[in-house]
């Protein structure tokens, strides 16, 4: 399983996924909206996210697109417009509305007995106990389905822009694709039971793992191996 945390514009993914296509790909969102400090065009942003739906539609059975905060904020006007490229906005907007249905908020696998939950930011209990007048009790390993479902329905964009008192906001908990490393490791939430979650979202210099998710934004491609090893392909 190979797993590509945020682009940004940036290619180290496609020498790294060189001779894996074959294998499920999960992409975690966040095609756009490069660094101006690493050298990158705001045009190279653009080009990254045609190369992604490109690469779906090539391989559309084994790569699995995730949405990020920097996506859906040319979609919606529910979330927040941080670091954004407003001279290409609208042939983004076309394109990730064309495409939207190659796209997901989040995704499961299982590896072995291990039920896997992929999305941008990280699901977080508090967060959907806050939306329970939109998302309903969501049953135990219903959560992706439900997600998913509500945002192709087009419901769920005034919640996806939860953020909390990490990312400046007021909210108990961030969304999906917006929450924070540290409301992973503070005291103050309870983790999704009976999964373990992989998500990008919060830039770090080397990946954070521990028994319950792992956060892997510091621009590398990961193999996620059968002995569950999470291995950076340079």
């Amino acid at each position: 399983m190979i797993i590509i945390p945020d682009i940004h514009g940036r290619t180290f993914w496609k020498s790294a996924i060189e001779g894996y296509e074959s294998e499920k790909i999960i992409f975690l969102g966040d095609y756009v909206d490069p660094y101006s400090d690493e050298g990158i065009d705001k045009q190279d942003g653009l080009l990254s996210l045609r190369d992604v739906i490109l690469f779906k539609k090539e391989h559309p059975d084994n790569v699995v697109l995730l949405l990020g905060n920097h996506d859906l904020s040319y979609i919606s006007s529910y979330l927040t417009k941080c670091r954004h490229d407003y001279e290409n906005h609208g042939e983004i907007q076309a394109l990730l509305k064309e495409n939207l249905n190659l796209f997901s908020i989040a995704h499961e696998e299982w590896l072995g007995n291990k039920r896997l939950v992929f999305s941008h930011a990280g699901i977080l209990p508090d967060w959907l106990k806050e939306n329970e007048m939109l998302l309903g009790q969501i049953k135990r390993g219903d959560e992706v389905r439900l997600l998913n479902e509500v945002f192709h329905q087009g419901h769920l964009y005034p919640i996806l822009n939860d953020t909390s008192l990490y990312r400046g906001g007021d909210k108990v908990a961030g969304s999906c694709v917006w929450a924070d490393i540290h409301e992973f490791t503070d005291d103050f939430h309870e983790m999704l039971p009976g999964c373990f979650q992989i998500f990008g979202h919060t830039q770090i210099p080397q990946p954070v793992i521990t028994r319950q998710f792992v956060c892997l934004d510091c621009r590398s491609v990961f193999i996620l191996d059968e002995r569950f090893e999470f291995i950076a392909i340079d």
